[in-house]
């Protein structure tokens, strides 16, 4: 196995067929390079839903909430696989079309890691950017880290949402991660509420926390090949498919996508505020 840095963040691990199950040792080497790159680029891997599977377990937990999304939204067979696709009529038709971190907008604990497989692309087209949270923490200024250290933001009532009932879900602005033990922005681009300010002072923190998290600094833009294999942190990345692929005119665009559970837990509160 080779790792080779990509640039900002990121590696392409070289001399690995995923077909193959891993040992200890490389299941080693693979968490501790995710945990320092952020993202794990495997090139030309033709691999089955099942081998899917078993790179995602190296990582930790198959996260279950997939396998309780609605009909159609997984791989017949396999209800640990997301089916993302751009076929007329698709359920996932939309998904990644806007910055996130996979449920960090709506999960009581978002995902760990994403798996994303490239069945099919057109070839410049369909792209996907990520943003680095560890150098979004980097760019926001001094002075506002310091007077936000220790608030928390509400999770938004959006689709999906695991908000109880009459509650509320809270999670931190800044994270530490276990591993790295550095700071990295935790907020998820779809808050709108910060608890303990006014509706018009987080929209003013918010407004400039959103820039710096996907200032273009901090962004790598993925081309996708059919058999790339990607697999990322989401606690220290945003993504965002950086344009929609029309089915009609320019092809198919399909990924299966699996994830580990995370170990983030929002914070169960009072309700958000109504807005004013």
């Amino acid at each position: 196995m080779k790792i080779v840095r990509m640039g900002r963040f990121g590696a392409i691990v070289e001399g690995v067929d995923l077909r193959e199950p891993a040992d200890g040792r490389a299941v080693r080497q693979l968490r501790d390079a995710l945990a320092a790159f952020q993202l794990l680029l495997f090139r030309g891997q033709d691999i089955s839903p099942h081998d899917q599977l078993r790179l995602t377990g190296y990582f930790g937990d198959l996260e279950p909430g997939i396998a309780r999304r609605p009909g159609n939204h997984q791989v017949d067979g396999y209800p640990d696989l997301l089916h993302v696709r751009n076929a007329p009529g698709s359920p996932t038709l939309d998904y990644g079309s806007a910055w996130h971190s996979d449920g960090l907008a709506y999960a009581k604990t978002p995902h760990g890691a994403t798996v994303l497989r490239c069945i099919a692309c057109p070839p410049g087209a369909g792209d996907t950017l990520f943003a680095n949270q560890y150098g979004a923490y980097n760019t926001v200024p001094e002075t506002l880290r310091e007077s936000l250290d220790g608030f928390r933001w509400y999770l938004p009532s959006i689709a999906h949402s695991e908000i109880p009932v009459g509650r509320g879900l809270t999670q931190p602005i800044f994270r530490t991660h276990p591993e790295t033990k550095r700071r990295f922005v935790f907020l998820s681009p779809q808050a709108s509420q910060i608890r303990g300010m006014t509706h018009a002072e987080s929209s003013r923190v918010l407004d400039v926390m959103h820039r710096c998290q996907v200032r273009e600094e901090v962004i790598y833009r993925h081309a996708w090949q059919p058999g790339d294999v990607l697999v990322w942190e989401n606690c220290a990345l945003l993504h965002n498919r950086a344009d929609a692929v029309d089915f009609a005119t320019q092809g198919l665009r399909a990924m299966h996508r699996s994830a580990t559970s995370g170990q983030f837990e929002a914070k169960e509160c009072e309700s958000a505020p109504p807005c004013a």
